[in-house]
């Protein structure tokens, strides 16, 4: 009898073994774009640190830094909110607080701006943007402006490529000619990453110029051992033909995240700017890569 249990205890051990086996080996399987997948459960989501740097004379110079989250849904990226801070001074844009004319007081504003962080929240395809170039034009009682195809005046001068989207993955992992252990690398477009990244596109506000649409990107993405991004640096020429190179962290992957649309009452149109000078209106500052 002692015999006969011993055996059906081993039996028993070895069918709850196999299913433990298989998970274990499943989850070692596991490639990256499924592995994102698996964390498209609403509220939750990744924060992110971007750097962008271009190189000059003096070597590379950090020029903007972002920072924010994603918050995924059932089907992928659901909202952002991410503040981007220009590494500019007034000093350094000539800002000595004397105006002499309408004009003279308009482009102040927009300099002015230039040194102030910009939030942008977005939303399924609505974009709403506070501080920054836009702020100093804001109505009064109005703290937020919304746009529908845009990240605001810094979204191109951050991180163009968005591995939180299971399309732009697939896209760059297609492109890879570096596939080792946690890290992949190649080179992309910019017209492809057009065609498959709702980020990319909103990134740059608009349609893109064909030699713009010909621009190489080379990219390198380092995955954690859950397959998961940690790092994504990307480098591409400028209109200054000037490398940028951006360079995004990637952490607190599965945490809770809420992202709320701003209150209607304070948000402004972009007609409702209060704009009257000569030179160009801030919102052109959106065709600085793009064209």
């Amino acid at each position: 009898m002692k015999r006969h249990i011993a055996g059906l205890a081993c039996a028993a051990m070895t069918v709850l073994s196999v299913p433990a086996l298989a998970s274990t080996a499943t989850a070692q399987a596991s490639d990256p774009i499924s592995a994102l997948r698996s964390q498209f459960k609403t509220g939750l989501g990744v924060k992110t640190v971007d750097t962008t740097k271009v190189r000059g004379i003096a070597g590379n110079a950090v020029i903007a830094k972002r920072t924010g989250v994603f918050q995924f849904g059932a089907s992928g990226i659901r909202a952002s909110d991410h503040t981007t801070q220009l590494r500019v001074k007034a000093s350094d844009l000539g800002l000595n607080g004397e105006t002499t004319t309408s004009e003279d007081d308009q482009l102040t504003k927009m300099l002015t701006g230039m040194t102030n962080p910009e939030r942008v929240v977005r939303v399924k395809n609505a974009t709403y943007v506070s501080g920054g170039v836009f702020g100093e034009f804001l109505p009064v009682g109005k703290t937020w402006l919304r746009f529908d195809t845009t990240l605001g005046a810094t979204g191109s001068l951050s991180q163009l490529v968005n591995v939180a989207e299971s399309s732009t993955l697939k896209a760059l992992l297609g492109h890879a000619t570096v596939k080792q252990a946690g890290t992949y690398a190649g080179k992309i477009t910019f017209g492809e990453l057009h065609k498959v990244s709702p980020w990319f596109r909103a990134s740059l506000g608009g349609p893109l110029a064909r030699t713009t649409a010909k621009i190489s990107m080379s990219w390198k993405l380092y995955l954690g051992a859950d397959k998961l991004a940690k790092r994504l640096t990307v480098s591409y020429p400028a209109g200054s033909k000037n490398p940028v190179t951006v360079d995004t962290s990637y952490t607190g992957w599965g945490s809770k995240v809420t992202v709320a649309t701003p209150p209607a009452d304070q948000v402004a149109k972009l007609s409702e700017l209060e704009f009257d000078g000569k030179i160009e209106p801030p919102f052109t500052i959106l065709n600085t890569v793009r064209n």
